[in-house]
């Protein structure tokens, strides 16, 4: 009989994968990323919020945000970056968008054009541009929205901590880790 894996399953690799890909983001009202994987559980896409390229920054030394009506508009979104990386589009119908924070409508609305299975946000935000209209649309187009509480991610963390002391992990040697 062979003893079940207890490394990471697909959707708990994607977790992790955003929020790393969430610390390269320029903007502090929040730092967040999408990652975008195809039907196959294949990686397509990622990007992460911030200005573009050769621009200044939020977070530069004496720029500061670009308020309207309570939004910054110096950054892309997560989703709208990862959209704009992705080679190829069409790998995204049936596949899976992990997202950090709670996606806007407008984000949402890009995404849902290109028809995934499931959108994925993990943590909330408060401010997230039409948030109440994206549980209606995601359901109008058959995505499945799912909510992933930063708690979640924490046991995440830790079971990638433990995984990657076991056996064959290069951590092994190390004093045992645990997140929180």
């Amino acid at each position: 009989m062979n003893k079940k894996s207890k490394r990471l399953n697909v959707d708990e690799q994607f977790d992790l994968l955003a929020l790393f890909f969430a610390c390269r983001g320029t903007c502090d009202r929040l730092r967040t990323s999408t990652v975008i994987r195809d039907a196959k559980d294949i990686l397509i896409a990622a990007g992460y919020n911030g200005a573009i390229s050769g621009s200044p920054h939020c977070d530069d030394e004496d720029v500061g945000h670009l308020m309207v009506e309570g939004h910054c508009l110096r950054t892309n979104h997560g989703e709208e970056n990862a959209l704009l990386n992705c080679l190829d589009l069409s790998r995204i119908e049936g596949g899976v968008v992990t997202v950090v924070g709670s996606p806007c409508l407008p984000c949402v609305r890009k995404l849902a054009a290109k028809n995934p299975r499931r959108v994925r946000y993990i943590g909330a935000y408060q401010n997230s541009q039409g948030g109440g209209l994206v549980k209606d649309l995601c359901k109008e187009r058959g995505i499945e929205l799912e909510y992933m509480p930063i708690e979640k991610i924490l046991e995440t963390f830790n079971k990638a901590m433990k995984f990657l002391q076991g056996p064959g992990g290069p951590f092994k040697d190390l004093k045992k880790i645990k997140i929180i």
